[in-house]
């Protein structure tokens, strides 16, 4: 342990503004009492409104912190049901994955959380769209009632769902209804204490801020956290290829429908995305510059306005905390768009840390506690880089991208076993949360069932015989007639999702 005493945290500074730092101020604020939180942003940062998504962690915190119905009218955001995928394993083909479409066996055989629902879809080579949330995202529909319905195998007002956002709007909208103080101006240095701890900000206008606990939300300029003290970056570019995006809207035809889903769409050096919220589609392509030039990529979606093109580099910060820093968001680190990561990962942080490091008189100078929660963000990150390789495991070869991208070259060790596990049995929950801290970031067993069913991973045969053998087979067909059957009969009275909108 570092020498020091404890140390009473009565200020948390955060660096950065955006959906990113007013989600983290938010979650400061509902976790801790008699702290006082700052938020300190700069205008001249730009954020440019385009579409992006999420998944259900962002929607617990907002309906923790205000009334969804305003914050869907003042952010003009739409709810997600789950993410569509178009051409990944071949072209012409496209398979759903709704978001937290988990499944409890009624059995409790072999055990209560084994899936043999999806097994079964597995076994007789079935698309996973039957379920409620399938066909909501198949037939435009939202989870609301036309009229007095009940749909009785898993209620419609509790279903998972996330959320697609005009990162602007609600960026502005998560600022107006935190209780905090904001200062708007721009970081220009920090001074430390002997301890190489920041003792207070400095403003490029000389305007000081003091505090005792610093997040650094600045993004990709990483204002803090790279120069508190000596870090490293681990990069996975060797595994995930995309490094590149162009980004742009696209407005509405007259009457079209708002979809329920981001449409990650595959392309031939990497995917594009569309997010709808209700004024827009957002958009953008994702690709690998390794492969092709941004001229050749846009070739691919003119004519497109751009609004802007981002290199990035995949990868995390070794230490993601570091003295009286914390780092989120862009700041610690970044996969690619694909499964809404980013602001995934800026709340699962925070929320860790809270739930599990924080308290008022929490000692900063206890190196263990910092070499522990490092390990924890070390974890998260490397297990979700797993999870979007694993997107990539494709039959595509019309490009040198997809040869690349699907090779096992690309693979981790861990992804590598699992793969080689699922040769033998399906997967199970077991497979996630081998290891420390019990898959505390909550990637698990249903989304990667939907990528490998989707993608056609696993072997029906297998699947089979697995079923049988636990004598699963018969009671589980008739547990999906059953609950398929329900779902038809419920869908006609659920909302059309244009009109949800128009009714908010």
């Amino acid at each position: 342990m570092l020498q020091g005493g404890t140390h009473l945290i009565k200020t948390i500074v955060i660096v950065g503004g955006g959906t990113a730092g007013w989600a983290t101020a938010h979650q400061f604020i509902k976790g801790t009492t008699d702290i006082e939180v700052i938020v300190v942003s700069s205008p001249d940062v730009p954020i440019v409104g385009v579409g992006e998504s999420t998944t259900g962690i962002f929607n617990e915190l907002i309906n923790t912190i205000t009334d969804e119905k305003e914050f869907l009218r003042e952010t003009q955001s739409t709810f997600k049901i789950g993410i569509k995928h178009s051409d990944w394993d071949e072209v012409g083909k496209s398979f759903l994955s709704p978001l937290g479409d988990s499944y409890h066996s009624d059995f409790n055989y072999p055990s209560e959380d084994y899936d043999n629902v999806r097994i079964y879809h597995v076994a007789n080579g079935m698309e996973y769209n039957k379920s409620f949330q399938s066909r909501l995202m198949d037939t435009d529909r939202l989870h609301f009632h036309n009229g007095e319905g009940v749909y009785n195998y898993d209620s419609p007002d509790s279903i998972p769902l996330a959320y697609h956002l005009d990162t602007y709007l609600t960026g502005e909208y998560l600022k107006k209804i935190a209780n905090c103080k904001y200062i708007e101006g721009k970081v220009d240095a920090f001074a430390q204490d002997n301890r190489g701890f920041i003792n207070h900000l400095i403003l490029d206008d000389g305007r000081i801020v003091k505090g005792d606990l610093f997040i650094d939300c600045s993004g990709f300029s990483r204002i803090l956290i790279d120069n508190i003290e000596p870090n490293n970056f681990v990069s996975y570019e060797d595994e995930l290829l995309v490094d590149s995006a162009i980004v742009y809207n696209r407005e509405y035809d007259k009457d079209e429908t708002i979809k329920g889903y981001t449409h990650a769409h595959a392309l031939k050096y990497g995917w594009k995305w569309e997010i709808p919220t209700q004024t827009r589609m957002g958009c953008g392509y994702v690709y690998s510059s390794k492969f092709v030039d941004k001229d050749k990529a846009y070739e691919e979606i003119k004519p497109v306005d751009v609004l802007n093109h981002i290199k990035f580099n995949s990868g995390r910060l070794k230490k993601q905390w570091c003295k009286n820093v914390i780092a989120t968001g862009l700041a610690s680190g970044f996969l690619e768009p694909l499964e809404a990561t980013s602001i995934h990962v800026t709340v699962m942080q925070i929320a860790q840390w809270l739930s599990n490091y924080f308290k008022p008189t929490l000692d900063l100078n206890v190196q263990s506690i910092q070499d522990q929660y490092n390990e924890d963000m070390a974890y998260m990150w490397d297990n979700l880089k797993d999870f979007i390789v694993f997107h990539y495991i494709s039959r595509r070869r019309d490009t040198d991208f997809w040869i690349q991208s699907s090779s096992p070259e690309r693979w981790s060790p861990r992804l590598t076993r699992l793969v080689d596990i699922w040769k033998h049995r399906m997967p199970r929950t077991t497979d996630f949360i081998i290891g420390k801290s019990n898959n505390f970031h909550a990637m698990g067993n249903p989304l990667w069932y939907h990528i490998a069913i989707g993608m056609n991973m696993l072997d029906s045969d297998i699947a089979r015989q697995e079923l049988e053998g636990y004598g699963l087979y018969k009671q589980t067909e008739d547990h999906c007639n059953k609950v398929y059957g329900a779902v038809e009969k419920i869908l006609p009275d659920m909302m059309k999702t244009n009109d949800y909108y128009q009714h908010i």
